[in-house]
């Protein structure tokens, strides 16, 4: 029990109600410069003379990065604390999401939306732990309120950044507009960096002692239960950023107008959150967990077959069911802390589910956007989409079993 000692001592705390907004604010800043670029792609296509072989890269950037980088998260917020590491995200976003719009070399543009991405990247990973940490009796409250908020993002930034581009473009020049429309999402970003300089201020260093049995806890990989979240994540992930960087453009080539086609991609985002907020406590209690995943599985696939043969007539319709098939992505981020006791285990788990799975979220729209090119329809990709719910229902069941990774370790 030592350990939870060790944290418990800490001195310094914070208010339920600081913690909430802290919270609030980063989640707000962890989708929205992912999604606010597949609305503009044609815009920043011209604008920054990009193909469509960058242009791929450019909505795959968001899956490959916050893989990647989350690898390293749990060793950066291990060396500076979890706090003192979020602070440094927030940071991240306010500069390269802030500056990428205005430069005009095309490298320094992706240079400094990696640079974006990977405070959003570091923050994905360590939220969790933070909340699992510092939440105590809150923790489930914390998770919703995080899961809520960050699905919200990807709503708020498919939904707005087309009409804030167009109302600069009409006031100013089209060229302003665009522009204007991305750094948006940078400079929201100064209010989670002013709020975690306090948070960090308050709570010093605060990454878990390792309690004495972690030498047996090294093996992550050793879980089937770890594996089968990392799954259903991967999987769920996918599909998501797929839909952030490419539905709005199979809804413009059905004939579907830009501003249309980004509210269909808000509309199944929104139906997203309702899921945040339901599923943590879901989550929590349910008894026949796996029913929900398979669920949301089977919505997706309707979804996808909706938008194989009837693509404009029923385009409503298909993002109401892609919108309920992303209530995975809240079920998927609640079973960390539910399916792990050990906080120190709870940060490895999130290390080890979520970088994967964005990973292969990266590999998604990137994949897509060959697909595409190559073919010109859309074909391919919605039967690639639909296999992928298929499995995602699979794996979800698997998933949602009621084991502890803790246990299996």
């Amino acid at each position: 029990m030592s350990h939870h000692t060790a944290v418990a001592s800490t001195p310094k705390t914070l208010t339920y109600g600081f913690m909430f907004i802290s919270v609030l604010a980063l989640a707000l800043n962890l989708r929205a410069a992912a999604s606010s670029i597949g609305p503009l792609l044609a815009e920043i296509g011209d604008g920054m003379q990009f193909g469509g072989g960058t242009l791929g890269f450019l909505t795959s950037l968001p899956g490959l990065i916050f893989g990647v980088l989350g690898l390293f998260a749990v060793r950066i917020g291990k060396r500076f604390g979890i706090s003192a590491t979020l602070l440094l995200s927030a940071l991240a976003i306010v500069f390269g999401i802030g500056l990428r719009a205005w430069v005009d070399n095309s490298w320094l543009f992706l240079i400094l939306t990696i640079i974006g991405l990977t405070g959003i990247a570091i923050a994905n990973v360590l939220m969790p732990a933070w909340i699992k940490i510092h939440g105590r009796q809150h923790t489930v409250k914390l998770m919703t309120v995080y899961s809520v908020c960050v699905v919200a993002a990807g709503a708020i930034g498919a939904a707005f950044t087309a009409p804030v581009a167009q109302a600069f473009s009409a006031w100013v020049s089209p060229d302003i507009g665009w522009r204007t429309a991305l750094t948006l999402w940078g400079v929201i970003a100064i209010i989670p960096a002013v709020l975690w300089f306090i948070v960090t201020r308050r709570l010093g260093y605060d990454y878990p002692r390792a309690p004495a049995h972690s030498s047996q806890t090294k093996r992550m990989f050793r879980s089937p239960a770890a594996w089968a979240m990392m799954a259903f994540f991967s999987l769920q992930s996918t599909q998501i950023y797929v839909q952030f960087g490419w539905l709005p453009q199979i809804y413009r080539d059905a004939g579907v107008s830009a501003n249309e086609a980004g509210l269909l991609l808000a509309t199944a985002a929104i139906i997203g959150l309702v899921g945040s907020i339901i599923m943590p406590t879901v989550v929590d209690r349910s008894k026949r967990l796996w029913f929900w995943p398979v669920a949301f599985g089977g919505f997706s696939a309707v979804g996808y077959l909706g938008l194989f043969f009837w693509p404009a007539e029923g385009r409503w319709v298909w993002a109401f069911l892609l919108g309920v098939g992303g209530m995975a992505f809240a079920t998927a981020i609640s079973l960390i802390p539910a399916r792990s006791v050990d906080h120190e285990i709870t940060a490895r788990l999130s290390g080890f589910v979520q970088p994967v799975g964005y990973v292969l979220a990266g590999v998604g729209p990137m994949l897509v956007g060959v697909l595409y090119t190559a073919n010109n329809s859309w074909t391919t990709t919605l039967v690639f989409l639909f296999v992928l719910a298929i499995l995602m229902a699979v794996a979800g069941a698997l998933a949602a079993r009621d084991v502890n990774v803790d246990d299996q370790l």
